[in-house]
């Protein structure tokens, strides 16, 4: 008769929330999630396992929900589950200053102790990312392990059957403990059925050296995806899974992770790395498509696993070249984190509150759905570095500047800032003297927050072909287009772009402060280019902002050639108010109204209104010499999510048509003139 082994098992559900998701995400992760699943566990006792909160949930739940914390402070009591640690606001570690890295591992080790009377001993990595030297980061923030992903372990030469136990890694005379996610069973326990699982659980237990299966989930996974619910607690999948494990407790031995990291551990040394589900995605489009490409390829070989354990994608700080709107967030991030510690009472400033959430990793990537590509969870983060800059400025020994330059987004190359007191607009000269933000303080609002039609890689093709933007959407960018084109080509980018200003350098010519104006000339001496012919033309650019809140254009396109020119100007304006429909979000023509998701285009326009009541804000133009065409067009991005494709609204698309005609040597001035007004009330 064969005498089978017991099996460790370590069972960790992971719960979050990005900040900044919509009020009704919350109740449903709440109502749908986290109420079923610890009444669940109070009904059966004897399970033993991990659950990691994050702070910033816990605190909604705390606001929410308090009858929630208690339940889960009762479970907590009678050791029945061990709550795990790791930053406040879920930041990726390694992407943020390291005093505010210690700042998140404290705190949510201050809030658990305070709330529950425990102190946490494992960190909870988010999307298992990873850097050699976390081991002297947790111990110094009072973490004594961290659960990862397997198969980052086997890339430091671990064979699958080894990785049945902890591991332990250090950096310079720091040592933690490693926890080895089995990433495959945690993607089908309990979602196979009973009969299955159990079979698999068996085979382990067959094995000649003790084993331990060490599980990690997402919450989302027991109730909120579609169909889940359903599953879980009303066809009572959940039930029987959990009895199952308490009358398997002869053969299955469920602990808490920290009893699982007692005893003597060989080490391992990983390197960096991440989820290799992802890893993929940070790639550019075109090495993402190949890597996945690659990876189908592999999986119809009987050996794949041979090759997928040293086949890596892409660093997680690629996110940022892949995505500039990414960049441009994460650089804001890391200027105000910097300008607040060099205030003497950095630490206790309100607003470092603001900006540990902004901290919240959600924001700053994208896969397939969600993150970044979700527009309200980078206003959320936007709105929070604007309330720490504004806090920053008061708490400063000296207002700061009307006018400013300083390189923003870590490209070599001086951005420049307005301020007013109503505005705050930063352009880059080096990317077509746009303004790639547009801030309206008093709610806190960038305007300018669209996301460019990035090119993807989903796993099929999507039901219509996505359209991708060969350059950032910025406010103020020129266009010089055939008289031909229309709103249908310049919406679909199937137009002919004849100048070269959109995405290249302009110089800064002149930058100051008069009275109530802050003004920045800038300047392109760049071509129009008609079959093989380039032809000289220069661009002038005067950014003017005045108290409180009027910005104008100024424009004068001077042609250089000795032959005439005869195009579309076309000014690109975009813009964000989060939602494309809705009676408090709308453009105003006199009496008219249209949603911000409408396509269309109008003549002889003159002036108009952008409203968004939510936010308090009515922003007006007005073109002083006289009326133009209007092109406005809503501005979607695919996402993949649950096994379809969507679509997210990233913002609109104003473009000002001029016709051109300028003579040898001629010149043509227009301005565009823009107020923001504080809607009270």
């Amino acid at each position: 008769m064969v005498r089978l082994s017991s099996l460790r098992l370590v069972w960790v559900v992971h719960f979050h929330q990005p900040s900044g998701n919509f009020p009704e995400i919350y109740r449903r992760f709440r109502e749908r999630v986290c109420r079923p699943f610890l009444d669940s566990l109070e009904r059966h006792p004897r399970i033993r396992m991990g659950l990691h909160f994050s702070g910033g949930f816990l605190r909604c739940l705390e606001r929410e929900e308090p009858e929630l914390v208690e339940k889960l402070a009762g479970i907590v009591s009678r050791e029945q589950v061990e709550l795990l640690g790791g930053g406040f606001y879920e930041p990726i570690l390694s992407l943020i200053p390291r005093q505010d890295a210690l700042a998140q591992l404290r705190k949510t080790a201050e809030w658990i102790q305070k709330h529950f009377g425990v102190v946490p001993r494992g960190a909870w990595l988010p999307e298992s990312v990873w850097e050699p030297y976390f081991p002297e980061l947790l111990v110094e923030g009072g973490y004594e392990y961290a659960l990862l992903e397997d198969r980052l372990l086997e890339r430091a030469g671990l064979e699958p059957g080894e990785l049945c136990h902890p591991f332990l890694t250090s950096h310079l005379s720091s040592t933690i403990s490693l926890l080895p996610i089995a990433s495959r069973p945690s993607a089908e326990i309990p979602f196979r059925p009973l009969r299955e699982i159990h079979a698999s659980l068996v085979q382990l237990c067959h094995r000649p050296d003790p084993q331990m299966l060490i599980l990690a989930q997402n919450a989302e996974a027991y109730g909120f995806w579609p169909s889940t619910f359903h599953r879980f607690y009303e066809e009572a999948v959940l039930e029987e899974w959990l009895t199952y494990l308490e009358n398997q407790s002869e053969r299955l031995v469920l602990e808490r992770p920290s009893e699982a990291t007692a005893g003597r551990w060989p080490s391992v040394f990983v390197a960096s790395g991440a989820r290799t589900d992802l890893e993929g995605f940070a790639l550019p489009a075109a090495a993402s498509r190949s890597y996945f490409s690659v990876r189908e390829d592999l999986s119809h070989r009987f050996d794949a696993d041979r090759f997928f354990r040293f086949l890596h994608g892409g660093a997680w700080q690629e996110f940022f070249a892949k995505y500039s709107e990414a960049n441009w967030l994460h650089k804001k991030m890391l200027a105000a984190s910097f300008r607040m510690a060099d205030l003497p009472n950095a630490a206790n400033l309100p607003c470092r509150e603001s900006l540990l959430a902004a901290q919240d990793h959600t924001s700053y990537w994208h896969a397939m759905s969600g993150g970044l590509f979700a527009n309200y969870l980078r206003d959320a983060v936007f709105r929070l570095l604007l309330q720490v800059e504004e806090e920053v400025d008061r708490s400063s020994p000296s207002p700061p500047a009307a006018t400013e330059t300083a390189d923003l987004d870590a490209d070599r190359e001086p951005e420049v800032i307005l301020r007013t007191q109503l505005c705050r607009a930063v352009a880059d000269p080096d990317y077509g003297g746009s303004l790639v933000e547009l801030a309206f303080l008093p709610s806190h609002y960038n305007v300018a927050n669209t996301l460019r039609r990035h090119p993807k890689v989903f796993p099929e093709l999507p039901p219509i072909e996505p359209i991708e933007d060969w350059h950032r959407r910025h406010l103020f960018q020129e266009h010089f287009v055939p008289f031909e084109t229309s709103l249908s080509q310049f919406e679909k980018e199937s137009y002919i772009e004849r100048g070269d200003f959109v995405n290249l350098p302009y110089r800064i010519v002149s930058l100051g402060a008069d009275g109530a104006v802050r003004r920045l000339l800038l300047e392109r001496e760049g071509g129009i280019y008609l079959d093989q012919e380039r032809r000289p033309l220069r661009c002038q650019k005067l950014f003017e902002l005045e108290e409180p809140g009027i910005l104008r254009v100024r424009y004068s396109i001077i042609n250089e050639s000795e032959l005439p020119l005869e195009l579309l100007f076309v000014c690109e304006a975009n813009y964000s108010f989060l939602s494309p429909e809705g009676p408090q979000r709308f453009l105003s023509f006199g009496e008219e109204r249209l949603a911000c998701g409408i396509l269309f285009e109008k003549v002889d326009v003159q002036s108009w209104q952008l409203v968004d009541e939510t936010r308090s804000l009515r922003w007006t133009w007005t073109l002083p010499d006289g009326p133009c065409t209007l092109w406005h067009y809503p501005v979607y991005t695919i996402g993949y999510a649950n096994g379809q494709f969507e679509q997210n609204y990233q913002g609109s698309s104003l473009g000002i048509v001029r016709p051109l005609h300028l003579p040898a040597l001629g010149i043509q001035a227009f301005t565009i003139f823009t107020r923001f007004d504080h809607l009270q009330g």
